[in-house]
């Protein structure tokens, strides 16, 4: 049964259905960045402000520190499905002053993916992965796609009336990509055109993301931290539910998990 995997000074593991948790890693990662898991491994990895990168297995808590260079500059890790037919196998980049390829998981060795761009990968502020491709903001308020496939030049995708610059979270539900921005965005993954979520006559129409600290998903549902509060968007009945008020104001990653 998938879990939530909440990083802030402590790693907690939580029950979406109740919010009860436990404390998973009691080591301090109050300096953590940014983190994804790779599904096939069911390893996470995690930045932090201290340069370092780290892997933390789910099935032995073993954590291990990868690297300590550079890595304080890290604004996204992505996990992306090496091919279009494949579940099992990922590739880990990292958006630094460069978007990385971290092709040796085991040392942190990385190859410049794109080559230059880099003005462009130093303002990323979210990211997300559809199959071989990842979708990032920028504080340039830029919404980009880039084909790990193919490996073209990135494209720049047209947007709503919102601000990209102000993107707390991209959220990929089952291929549907939603943008936490001052808004709510369903986004169309081929030209970056954008709807609101919620209709105008409904009252989560009003509400501001603009304090989102981190957002997951589970089958149909996204988990966000917002100010203090674990809340659940089931994104077919379009309802929130409140699912933790327990402060979780210092959380910095929140991930989907089997354990």
């Amino acid at each position: 049964m998938k879990k939530l995997l909440a990083i802030e000074r402590r790693i907690y593991v939580i029950a979406p259905e109740t919010g009860s948790y436990q404390i998973f890693d009691d080591g301090d990662w109050s300096s953590t960045t940014t983190g994804t898991i790779i599904p096939s491994t069911n390893k996470i990895y995690a930045t932090t402000t201290f340069n370092n990168l780290w892997e933390l297995s789910l099935m032995n808590h073993n954590t291990r520190k990868i690297s300590w260079d550079g890595w304080g500059t890290c604004n996204a890790l992505v996990s992306v499905s090496s091919t279009d037919d494949s579940d099992t196998e990922y590739n880990l980049f990292a958006f630094c002053h460069k978007l990385w390829l971290i092709d040796d998981l085991k040392t942190g060795h990385c190859v410049d993916f794109l080559g230059g761009f880099t003005n462009v990968w130093t303002r990323v502020n979210t990211a997300t992965a559809i199959e071989h491709k990842i979708y990032c903001t920028t504080s340039a308020n830029n919404l980009w796609c880039i084909d790990t496939s193919s490996k073209d030049d990135p494209k720049k995708l047209g947007g709503g009336s919102d601000n990209w610059s102000v993107c707390k979270a991209l959220i990929n539900v089952n291929g549907m990509i939603l943008a936490f921005c001052y808004k709510l965005w369903q986004v169309d993954k081929d030209d970056g055109k954008c709807k609101l979520f919620f209709d105008d006559d409904d009252e989560n129409s009003k509400k501001s993301w603009l304090n989102l600290k981190c957002a997951t998903v589970i089958e149909n549902n996204v988990y966000v931290v917002l100010g203090s509060q674990l809340l659940e968007l089931d994104t077919v009945t379009k309802k929130i539910r409140e699912v933790s008020n327990e402060n979780w104001s210092k959380t910095k990653v929140l991930i989907s998990v089997d354990i």
